[in-house]
């Protein structure tokens, strides 16, 4: 599977308000919302020059009123801009994983989940993780900015929703965001009957390949993920300027 590949699917389906590249670092601006739509992600090996890379990044992100970070996938082979970073005062936090499979000649069971337009889907989001819709302005706003083929779903038991998921495809890559159960639901089978009708839904409409992005602590979801046949990828971290 294609590194690359689902570094720039990710990016298409967890579109940015803002967006740019140079030199093998995507520059991504979303208002704050989430550390992955509000970083510098090098994807490319940076060879040189570290203190004026990164004093441009200062800049840019100092002028939007949000610290400067860096997005560090392994296999971009940046531990020298790693270091540099750490020695300049930046923290590493949020190590997470990236899992990946093959859906050729795959098969999943069929699960009556719901589809949703956007702004029903993050009504059902919000209820489900018990967050204010008010404060997901930017989040709506990201969906909407979706160009490639989009699920958005809920699994309703006895009419009650209790998990709700995003998967998006760009080309044959299927990508799984914002799996989520209800804290009264959980552990009780609905994520995997979730996973399986939108996993039976990506093979159903061309997706070859499926990835997700997973915190390196949450021994459960990846439990869960490994049942479904997803292996690790490569993983990332993101460096954040403390002086910020």
């Amino acid at each position: 599977m294609n590194f690359n590949k689902i570094e720039k699917s990710g990016f298409r389906s967890w579109p940015a308000l803002e967006e740019s590249e140079n030199n093998g670092i995507v520059l991504r601006f979303s208002n704050g919302y989430t550390k992955r739509a509000n970083s510098a992600n090098v994807i490319k090996q940076q060879k040189n020059n570290f203190e004026f890379l990164v004093d441009q990044y200062e800049k840019y992100f100092k002028a939007k009123n949000l610290p400067c970070i860096f997005r560090l996938p392994s296999f971009s082979n940046n531990k020298k801009l790693d270091n540099y970073l750490e020695d300049r005062g930046y923290k590493s936090i949020g190590r997470s994983l990236i899992l990946c499979r093959s859906l050729v000649n795959s098969d999943f069971n069929d699960t009556n989940i719901t589809e949703k337009n956007r702004i029903e889907w993050m009504l059902s989001y919000c209820r489900i993780n018990e967050i204010n819709i008010d404060k997901q302005t930017t989040h709506l706003e990201m969906l909407k900015r979706i160009k490639d083929k989009v699920l958005m779903v809920v699994l309703k038991v006895d009419e009650v929703e209790v998990a709700c998921g995003l998967g998006v495809i760009s080309d044959d890559y299927f990508g799984l965001f914002d799996i989520a159960t209800k804290k009264s639901a959980r552990n009780k089978g609905y994520a995997t009957k979730l996973l399986d009708g939108m996993l039976r839904w990506a093979v159903e409409n061309g997706a070859s390949f499926s990835y997700l992005q997973v915190v390196a602590e949450n021994q459960a979801a990846i439990k869960l993920y490994k049942k479904f046949g997803y292996q690790h990828g490569y993983e990332y971290c993101y460096r954040i300027n403390q002086k910020d």
